[in-house]
């Protein structure tokens, strides 16, 4: 890419983020897209959407952090250190403004934070996008282990100097606003920091995502990482978001998913959808994601 190219990238990602665009990493993606496919499975705690929110959130702090700050001089960076641990540091408004929710309680955003940490993924082969790699993809072989530790920083006292000196209102009055601290120390957490870090390890997403109804969240979060043809049957959709497979009525089941990706269609997220098969067990859906879905505003 010449210097003249590269700026003008660089301008476009710029005026992305000032109309809100977030950045995510993309190996995350796959992750979920091969739980969909028996390829990994999650044996403990779910990747559902709040995880999905959750780890957005963190990597688009790494990236505006560490790259951004670098090329547009943004004031907020991420707070991290290496090398034992890499750390997010998240505190509860953030979260909040980065799903553009202000209705979370701190009692819920507990709960869900430390949902995070109880994910443990296992696979005889994790196979990612990985940017640092020669072949863009790296290989965790025989991989059982979680994504991230979290930690909430008036628990504990090595992590004093990250608390907030912010006093929730209403009920909570007076009561400090939580700061979750995320340790990415697994092979595979590592991996997610260092790929957040790099342009070739993320893509810009629409916030407009995280207010489609959950189980649409979890099936885009699936196929975000694909550029080419994307094919997915009921049980590949159901075993993403996390149905029961098999069901009790398939019928019920296909107009289920039926209406997940009409959902993102007409949200602009996927394009038409052409659905496939003559017999109701025997149906599956053909489509692409919409590339130029960044953000509302014109960039």
């Amino acid at each position: 890419m010449t210097e003249k190219n590269l700026e003008k990238r660089n301008q476009k990602l710029r005026k992305a983020i000032e109309h809100g665009a977030r950045m995510v990493e993309i190996s995350l993606s796959k992750v979920a897209w091969d739980i969909g496919h028996d390829k990994v499975k999650a044996v403990s705690g779910k990747l559902d959407y709040r995880a999905h929110q959750i780890l957005d959130c963190a990597a688009d702090k790494i990236a505006q952090g560490y790259w951004f700050s670098q090329v547009f001089r943004l004031k907020d960076s991420a707070t991290t250190k290496e090398p034992d641990d890499y750390i997010v540091v998240i505190e509860a408004h953030e979260f909040k403004n980065f799903v553009e929710n202000q209705t979370l309680t701190s009692k819920y955003l507990i709960k869900i934070f430390k949902d995070l940490a109880m994910i443990i993924l296992d696979g005889e082969e994790l196979n990612i996008p990985y940017c640092l790699s020669e072949n863009r993809w790296l290989i965790l072989r025989d991989f059982i282990d979680n994504i991230c530790g979290v930690a909430i920083a008036y628990e504990r006292e090595e992590y004093e100097k990250y608390r907030s000196d912010r006093k929730l209102r209403g009920k909570g009055a007076k009561t400090e606003e939580p700061v979750f601290i995320i340790l990415f120390s697994s092979p595979y957490g590592k991996s997610f920091f260092r790929n957040a870090m790099h342009r070739a390890g993320t893509q810009i997403q629409d916030p407009e995502l995280y207010a489609l109804p959950p189980k649409t969240q979890e099936l885009f979060q699936s196929i975000r990482w694909k550029r080419d043809l994307i094919i997915l049957d009921p049980e590949q959709i159901s075993k993403t978001v996390g149905w029961k497979w098999p069901p009790s009525n398939i019928s019920k089941r296909v107009g289920k998913c039926r209406r997940l990706l009409k959902i993102l269609y007409e949200r602009n997220f996927i394009n038409e959808v052409t659905e496939r098969g003559k017999k109701i067990g025997k149906k599956d859906w053909v489509f692409y994601t919409r590339k130029r879905k960044l953000i509302k505003k014109e960039v």
